[in-house]
């Protein structure tokens, strides 16, 4: 995947007012109208002109209104346009039982009141079941590949639509923990780069000074190694505020016009974004978020449950399932001790806590608490620690 440049320019739909579709249908109502005027109307021809041209507009306001609902229900949730659709379907049903039963010869020729009753529901409900059917398949059934968007602008992105534009600030660039976190489908685009955070990449990229110039480098690269990625979206943007200089308040203003989150280890940026109503993904926050439960020096209570595959250790579980190894805890198994975390090992499948037994004297003097019998640790403890003993 190549870095796509994107207008400065929005997109601007060039979409007529009405579809092709819809003047069809404006037409269609129109003449329906008409013809229920002609069928409604005395003989005398001096009579049914103003029948005609009467119910003629009737018919045209009614397609009026199906197009305005028509915009409506675009933005209406999957489900309320299914039971709109279940709801249409009942109805006609019905108006057709009534009619295969004989009432009349049909619903336009019932009454004096007939027409006004049934142009609405012969114009409305087929076209608003159509249109709702056409806007479900669509919901539902992707897109041929050869009519999707070969642009990659940040309007058309491929990513689905309720997925938030995320603003690059050259600090997360620079960090490069974001990189693993897309890597693993914790974070996703589309990302947006403005060009002047590429320019303050390059900038520092070309430094005489070489921790800068270190830091350039470090940026473009993490960059690069995100467009590589083949799920993820990285645009450049031409967006620039000619009346705002700094970088911080660019950033902000263009996640204004966007609607996009702003994607920072600037701690003072995000404070100054969230105060003009910009939401942005602190790094730094997400691994304050993420620290270890304990940390070394710090003293746990654990029960030793089993012994461990090293000489003289003991294993031990925290409640939300980390291995506890207790150096010196073989002797002590069946027993619930308060240890001392010397250090932890975090690994793709978990994390590892080491400690000893908070005093190295005899067993005898520590504070244990040993349980009556075997049966009880089972029911305190759970079925998948006690299987691990056998």
């Amino acid at each position: 995947m190549m870095i796509a440049p994107a207008s400065t320019l929005p997109v601007v739909s060039r979409t007529p007012f009405l579809s092709i579709h819809q003047w069809l249908y404006l037409i269609l109502c129109l003449m329906v109208g008409m013809y229920a005027g002609l069928g409604h109307a005395p003989s005398q021809w001096t009579d049914v002109i103003p029948d005609i041209v009467l119910l003629g507009a009737t018919g045209l306001a009614i397609g009026c209104v199906a197009l305005w609902i028509e915009r409506h229900l675009m933005a209406c949730h999957r489900s309320t346009l299914i039971g709109g659709s279940l709801g249409l379907i009942v109805a006609v049903a019905g108006i057709g039982f009534l009619s295969i039963m004989g009432m009349g010869r049909g619903l336009l020729q019932m009454s004096s009141l007939t027409p006004w009753i049934g142009l609405p529901v012969f114009l409305l409900c087929p076209y608003i079941g159509l249109i709702v059917g056409i806007h479900i398949s669509n919901t539902l059934l992707p897109a041929p590949i050869e009519e999707r968007p070969q642009d990659s602008s940040p309007h058309t992105s491929l990513t689905p639509s309720n997925t938030v534009q995320k603003l690059l600030d050259s600090s997360a660039i620079i960090d490069g923990r974001i990189l693993p976190l897309c890597t693993t489908g914790f974070l996703e685009g589309p990302f947006l780069v403005p060009k002047s955070i590429l320019h303050e990449l390059q900038t520092l990229a070309d430094s005489a000074h070489a921790s800068k110039r270190i830091k350039g480098k470090r940026g473009l690269d993490i960059l690069s190694q995100l467009q590589q990625l083949p799920s993820m979206d990285v645009v450049i943007i031409e967006d620039w505020e000619p009346d705002i200089s700094a970088v911080d308040h660019q950033l902000i203003a263009i996640a204004k016009n966007r609607e996009a989150k702003i994607v920072t280890n600037d701690w003072n940026l995000a404070k100054v974004a969230l105060l003009q109503g910009v939401f942005s993904l602190n790094v730094n926050e997400l691994t304050y978020q993420l620290r270890p439960l304990v940390l070394p020096g710090e003293t746990i209570r654990v029960f030793i449950h089993k012994e461990g595959q090293g000489q003289g250790q003991g294993i031990a579980h925290l409640d939300d399932g980390t291995m506890v190894v207790v150096d010196h805890g073989a002797t002590l198994v069946g027993h619930a001790i308060e240890v001392v975390v010397t250090r932890f090992m975090q690994t793709n499948t978990g994390r590892m806590i080491f400690s000893t037994p908070q005093t190295n004297t005899s067993p005898l003097l520590f504070n244990l608490q040993p349980l009556p019998n075997h049966s009880e640790a089972v029911s305190e403890y759970p079925r998948s620690l006690v299987a691990d003993q056998g």
